[in-house]
């Protein structure tokens, strides 16, 4: 099978035909997989490559329906052959050397680009032809769509105008000039703005003998630009123009010879004995960082031969490779800089050593540069200017390594054109003129599996790729953390790497096993977090204590609201040591607003957060806990969801300032994970030395219940409800007890677990009861009502219905009243009490109308439709059924448009509208596999049949409408007064 990305994307079996892909999110999908082509790919990235960062509530269940279906058409005789395998929470597509465009793009430009250095320019110029051949026009080009995708495409061309520049230098160096122009031509058409294609162009055309030529691109160019940008052409061109135009009419010059590769040439003439070469050794085990790598060099070595960039900054966190990448890109543009290359290691995060301070390395390379040791100034000004007068006419690289500050390297800086300085640190030097930040952080997958097996063993990494994939997604692509894993299995020959994964897995040893010698994850951490600490300025001490307190909350990712309530502190307060968190880089901020923790920088913060005092702590997870707890009642009102309004719980916190409903329901849908999170952490905590915060748990769970039952995230509902009733339990609260029996029930009537959904509507009501609470009393008999009725205990069912209604009747609870009568209409019509249920439901519609309450109003709709089918009057039905699909998308009532569907394609079918009721029936099918409900899926499956034997005449019964109204919409969204009660009550909220 072999894969193609380099252009559209196409696939073609093993008999050279082609794999039809004509979704586009099945395109979105295998594209995403195969730009990490034998690396696990995490189901959050595929996520925001499929949704663009936005995912709908059923992103995780519509995945794994897309995984299955492009399985299927990659393997249609057996989908667990399909190359697709499942990776943790991710998956990972296997693809063999050569099945793959981009890989052997990618190995051909690498094999390239060593052939340069090696001084084989015919052979690098054959290799770059046979990458260039590959492209069959724009990457992804029917694929994207998304932010994830389109910058993924942006790079792969990028990386083919790279390697078109990188070919048309050697073509012109080797003589080659009518090659380089036939493709340069077309390249500066797509791309009128790059004037390394141009200057590249004139070049060529000059050499050819074409002045006429060259000149007339300058032209081109210049217009070009002017209409643009409004800019003239930079320098480097210009000079160009300028020699063309004294150069004659004549042919151009004689090509120049290949430059000598790095590190093999001579010296370059008129260079001095002495001239400093102080780089250290470059590391024979570097891999990867090939981007920053390549943007390095153009930066410091630009390939039309202008002056280098003066101030360059390598910067990253705590053991992300800064050091290596600048010695590697350093030496790769060594010979560039004639007069030197300075080195100093400035020991801004090294433990027990002091820093450097910036006269002692002025002093130092100013003595480099031949100024005796009694002419150096004792001031650092003076330093500063002798320092700019040494390096004036030269060509030096002066690389500082691991500067703590701006402060400690400003002094050197400011220097004249020609030099060049490359520094590197933990910090993000955004203050500094005219500097250009590479910024670097996790490696690619693909680079830390090869720097691993590079330490470890090729042939041991390569044992268990499942296990080495993994032992990456531990390290968090770190390289200091992966070389220190390769490093520990190397000097263990009997280790497997799953033995070291296993351990690596239990997260509070995962530091401890990342050590080795004097290297260490934590000690590189802790350099960052006691430089802050440590700090004078009190910013710095409140980002070392945000850091802390952030191991206290485990979610995925923070706000700055949340974290003002960790610190009991201003939002405004807490955003601004998150942002210098951020230029510390022991934090990320992947979008506005929004802030997350590197794995490994997470266990430390944890770590630290442990050796506060333990009051402090659990006093911070509340005010967090009360945070959410707050706006997750703000965002339910707002957004019109159900709430529980007797939770009985004083947030005492001030929300996240919602004002709309869509800000609320963006809020919802960003933060439920957060939510579900914090709750479960919560809730694991001691019932004896922090009840309240288990507490608080618990109702955090109660505040967002019903907004991921109504999304179709049974699973999760389940789990996060159990849960709850633990909590409870072990309080010995019988509120909270009562409560979690409540939700418990009305998500196990979501997974059609009817017999233990009234268990614990029984004990829900008799603790309701044992309380005196009339309101939970009849919310308990709601729950019953509807799980009795699914169950079949009509009677039992009727007498909870008319128990509940007299009880709201009582204490004038008109939501309740109107749960209770269309629990009450739904079971007289099981029973065959038509005539009682038809004028039953029409006072359950009355009243949801008068009180507004859509929720109800589409369940009653719903029901209304099941039961004149069921009086063979299908088109009383079908407009039943249209008017509380309308209403259920007003009401946000997803999980139960696929029962409203089933219901439409029933009665276009009954209708004799079989075209229609097949496309109901689709859309039904779709719906309900994207939340991988199979109960439902079996009963719309036959309804497909019965559509598909009215269609052959062959006279199917129809099914009666009791059939599809055991868990139907009604019952997902019912679950208010009573509960959410069955599959197709559950849309309504308990008031």
């Amino acid at each position: 099978m072999r894969f193609s990305v380099l252009g559209a994307l196409a696939v073609c079996d093993a008999d050279g035909g082609a794999v039809p892909l004509r979704r586009r999110k099945h395109r979105q999908l295998l594209a995403t997989l195969l730009l990490d082509a034998n690396t696990p790919v995490s189901a959050d990235r595929l996520l925001d490559a499929l949704w663009d960062g936005s995912p709908p509530p059923s992103a995780e269940q519509n995945l794994k329906t897309y995984v299955h279906t492009v399985r299927k058409l990659l393997s249609p005789g057996g989908p667990r052959s399909a190359p697709i395998r499942t990776h943790g929470t991710g998956y990972l597509i296997a693809v063999p050397p050569g099945e793959l465009d981009l890989l052997v793009f990618q190995d051909l430009v690498r094999q390239g680009r060593r052939s340069a250095r090696e001084g084989d320019a015919e052979a690098a110029c054959r290799r770059f032809e046979q990458a260039l051949g590959l492209w069959r026009g724009e990457p992804l080009q029917d694929s994207g769509g998304s932010r994830f995708l389109d910058d993924a495409a942006d790079r792969l061309a990028g990386e083919r105008v790279s390697v078109l520049e990188e070919l048309a230098e050697l073509r012109i160096r080797l003589g080659r000039y009518a090659e380089a122009v036939s493709d340069l031509r077309p390249a500066v058409t797509a791309h009128p703005l790059r004037e390394g294609l141009w200057r590249q162009l004139m070049l060529a055309l000059h050499r050819s003998g074409d002045r006429a030529g060259a000149l007339a691109a300058y032209r081109r160019l210049r217009e070009v630009l002017v209409a643009e940008t409004g800019l003239e052409p930079g320098r480097a061109v210009q000079d160009l123009h300028r020699r063309i135009l004294t150069s004659g009419a004549g042919p151009g010059p004689a090509p120049e010879a290949p430059a000598p590769p790095p590190g093999r040439g001579a010296r370059p003439a008129g260079a001095r004995t002495g001239v400093p070469r102080q780089l250290p050794r470059d590391l024979a085990g570097f891999v990867g960082r090939s981007e920053e790598l390549v943007r390095l060099r153009s930066l410091l070595a630009p390939w039309d031969g202008g002056p280098p960039h003066h101030v360059v900054a390598i910067t990253g966190p705590p053991g992300s490779g800064k050091s290596a990448l600048a010695v590697r890109a350093a030496h790769a543009v060594g010979d560039g800089f004639p007069d030197g290359q300075l080195y100093a290691d400035l020991h801004g995060a090294t433990p027990g050593i002091r820093r450097l301070e910036p006269l002692e390395v002025l002093g130092r390379f100013l003595r480099d540069l031949g100024v005796p040791a009694q002419a150096v100034p004792d001031d650092v000004d003076e330093a500063a200017a002798l320092w700019r007068s040494r390096l004036a006419g030269r060509r030096v690289l002066v690389v500082l390594d691991d500067a703590a500050d701006l402060a400690q390297i400003r002094p050197l800086l400011s220097v004249p054109a020609g030099n060049a300085i490359l520094a590197t640190s933990r910090e993000n030097f955004a203050l500094v003129d005219d500097c250009v930040r590479v910024r670097i952080g996790e490696m690619r997958a693909t680079e830390a599996a090869a720097m691993f097996a590079k330490v470890a063993g090729a042939e041991r990494a390569a044992e268990d790729v499942r296990a080495t994939g993994r032992l990456i997604e531990l390290c968090g692509g770190l390289p200091l953390a992966v070389g220190i894993a390769g490093a520990r299995l190397a000097n263990r020959p009997r280790w497997a790497v799953a033995d070291l994964v296993e351990r690596l897995e239990d997260e509070r040893r995962r530091l401890h096993e990342l050590e080795t010698g004097d290297l260490a994850v934590r000690s590189s951490l802790a350099v960052s977090y006691d430089l802050l600490a440590g700090s004078a300025h009190p910013l710095d001490r409140t980002a070392a204590r945000t850091l802390r307190m952030l191991g206290v909350l485990q979610v995925a990712d923070v706000t700055a609201h949340v974290v003002g309530a960790l610190l009991d502190e201003p939002a405004d307060t807490a955003e601004r040591a998150l942002e210098r968190l951020v230029d510390a880089h022991l934090v990320e901020c992947d979008e506005p607003g929004r802030y997350r923790m590197h794995d490994l920088v997470r266990l430390f913060a944890r770590e630290q957060a442990a050796l506060q005092d333990r009051e402090a702590g659990t006093a911070a997870l509340n005010r967090a806990l009360r945070t959410y707890i707050a706006t997750a009642h703000l965002a339910v009102r707002l957004g019109g969801h159900p709430r529980l309004v007797r939770s009985r719980v004083d947030p005492g916190a001030n929300p996240v300032p919602l004002a709309s409903e869509h800000e609320a329901d963006r809020w919802l849908e960003r933060e439920w994970r957060n939510l579900m999170a914090a709750a479960s952490q919560a809730m694991e905590r001691s019932a004896e030395q922090d009840r309240e915060t288990v507490r608080l748990g618990a109702h955090l769970v109660f505040a967002f219940f019903w907004y991921t039952l109504y999304n179709g995230l049974r699973a999760r509902t389940l789990m996060i409800s159990r849960a709850a009733l633990r909590a409870g339990q072990r309080l010995g609260d019988p509120l909270v007890e009562a409560l979690g029996h409540n939700h418990l029930a009305d998500a196990y009537t979501t997974n059609y677990r009817y017999a233990e959904a009234a268990a614990h509507h029984e004990r829900q009501l008799a603790l309701y009861r044992g309380l005196g609470d009339p309101w939970g009393e009849q919310r308990a008999l709601g729950g019953l009502a509807h799980a009795y009725g699914e169950l079949r205990r009509y009677e039992e069912a009727i007498r909870c219905a008319e128990s509940q209604l007299a009880i709201c009747r009582a204490i004038g609870h008109r939501t309740g009243e109107c749960f209770s009568l269309l629990t009450l209409g739904e079971a007289l019509h099981r029973t065959g009490r038509s005539d009682q249920a038809l004028p039953t439901l029409g006072r359950a519609l009355a009243e949801s109308r008068s009180i507004g309450h859509l929720r109800y109003e589409t369940c009653v709709l719903e029901k209304l439709g099941d039961l004149h089918l069921d009086l063979g009057d299908p088109l009383t039905a079908r407009r039943h059924y249209e008017e509380s699909l309308s209403l259920s998308r007003a009401a946000k009532m997803t999980i139960a448009a696929p029962y409203l569907l089933l219901g439409l394609a029933r009665a276009h079918r009954l209708l004799g509208d079989l075209d229609q009721a097949e496309r109901y029936a689709a859309r039904a099918l779709e719906a309900v596999r994207a939340v991988e409900d199979t109960v439902l899926e079996e009963r719309v499956l036959r309804e497909r049949s019965a559509i598909l034997a009215a269609r052959r005449g062959t006279g199917s019964p129809p099914g009666s409408a009791t059939g599809l109204a055991t868990g139907s919409a009604a019952g997902a969204a019912m679950g208010p007064a009573g509960s959410a009660a069955g599959p197709t009550v559950r849309g309504a909220a308990a008031p």
